[in-house]
């Protein structure tokens, strides 16, 4: 299901077909509409492939349990870590006994810019990716030689 970028970008009615297939079967497991909005929007957040969806493993389940609640960070974000735990911007406090945060995985951008490998011009990797990645299948840059 995953599509390679220049398949994706020529494909756009193809991806978005594929996301909504996702997101009906996405939301037959989620009982509260709300939190269906939210972990399965109505538009793709991004090009769907292009991220790697949670297809399984009972992860949408877990938001059916009474005690399992959902926050929209991106409707109301983090504003402060408390004592307690987490006050967003609206002034809502939510207490927590354990934190966990998911920072996202990040296996190319992260490595190859600490290594400030600079191209041709001087110019490093971290440079070339500060405003968003941008790469040939993930690993091509101009200016920047990364083979031998």
């Amino acid at each position: 299901m995953l599509l390679r970028l220049h398949t994706a970008r020529r494909c756009t009615n193809l991806i978005y077909k594929a996301y909504k297939f996702w997101k009906s079967y996405v939301r037959t497991k989620i009982r509260d509409s709300a939190k269906a909005a939210i972990l399965a929007p109505e538009n793709p957040p991004h090009g769907f492939g292009l991220k790697r969806p949670s297809l399984e493993q009972y992860y949408y389940e877990i938001y059916n349990l009474p005690h399992v609640d959902l926050i929209d960070v991106g409707a109301d974000p983090i504003d402060e870590f408390t004592e307690k735990g987490i006050r967003t911007k609206s002034g809502d406090e939510q207490e927590f006994d354990v934190i966990a945060l998911a920072t996202g995985f990040d296996s190319v951008t992260g490595s190859l810019a600490q290594l400030d490998i600079r191209g041709t011009t001087g110019k490093s990797i971290a440079d070339h990716w500060k405003n968003g990645l941008r790469t040939a299948v993930g690993m091509a840059l101009n200016e920047v030689r990364l083979s031998g």
